[in-house]
């Protein structure tokens, strides 16, 4: 199966001061929607359709399937974080946001708000499995909103979460529409303030959030759940901080 070879995996000067400007930047194709299409038949038949062995099913498989881990360790997407956080990075979380037709509202929030890592220093990237449209709710951001750390507050019925971001700190008018094709991700900030609406649509929409670190940074494992560990992508680890273990092995 192709993953996108001959496509550039680099980030301009330009790109990354569009970065720290704006905390997101994209988006960029891993690879084509067709070749996407064997990758999603792969992650429902044998990713999602399976019971890992912390028993979460749609996080952090990056530990179990080699499927996950090879997306989450694509050189279109590690590269450019390579770009934004340096030559030393660590894969400490994956989720995969399914949102069936009928999903819920995932409020406006900063990520830092959710995350036992300390500091919270983070670059994700958002990838396409499904095609994401304003239509079945496709990720929302707010430019800008990453140099403040905002307050929370209980989340309003009816949410995904059960916190967000304070509204009297949210300007919906600057909020941007983020579609993306199937192969297609954006990166952001752990601070970008971003949000998705319920999917109204008869299309599910499936992404997977791929969250990187740098070795400076603490992770507390037992909150994310019991055996947690961490996965060094590139470069060194000179500051032995965290549980980590080896990628999934080949099938």
């Amino acid at each position: 199966m192709s993953s996108g070879a001959g496509i550039s995996t680099t980030l301009s000067t330009s790109d990354v001061e569009f970065f720290n400007a704006n905390g997101y930047v994209g988006p960029f194709a891993l690879c084509s929607p067709d070749e996407m299409s064997e990758w999603r038949e792969r992650i429902v038949r044998d990713v999602l359709a399976t019971h890992p062995p912390h028993n979460i099913r749609e996080q952090s498989r990056h530990l179990d399937s080699r499927i996950v881990y090879d997306l989450c360790s694509h050189p279109a997407i590690v590269d450019r974080m390579t770009a934004i956080l340096g030559p030393d990075l660590v894969l400490w979380r994956s989720n995969f946001f399914t949102k069936e037709p009928g999903g819920l509202e995932i409020p406006w929030h900063q990520d830092f708000g959710f995350w036992p890592i300390d500091p919270a220093i983070n670059v994700s990237a958002w990838l396409a499995i499904d095609e994401a449209t304003p239509r079945n709710s496709c990720v929302q951001l707010i430019p800008g909103s990453h140099k403040t750390q905002l307050p929370m507050v209980k989340a309003l019925p009816g949410m995904a979460f059960d916190k967000m971001t304070d509204p009297a700190y949210v300007d919906q008018t600057l909020c941007l529409d983020m579609p993306l094709k199937p192969g297609e991700f954006f990166l952001f900030n752990e601070c970008t303030l971003h949000h998705s609406n319920a999917n109204t649509s008869d299309q599910r929409r499936m992404g997977l959030a791929v969250r990187v670190t740098v070795p400076c940074v603490k992770i507390d494992h037992d909150q994310i759940f019991a055996g947690h560990k961490a996965i060094q992508l590139v470069g060194r680890d000179d500051f032995k901080l965290n549980r980590m273990t080896d990628p999934p092995k080949m099938r």
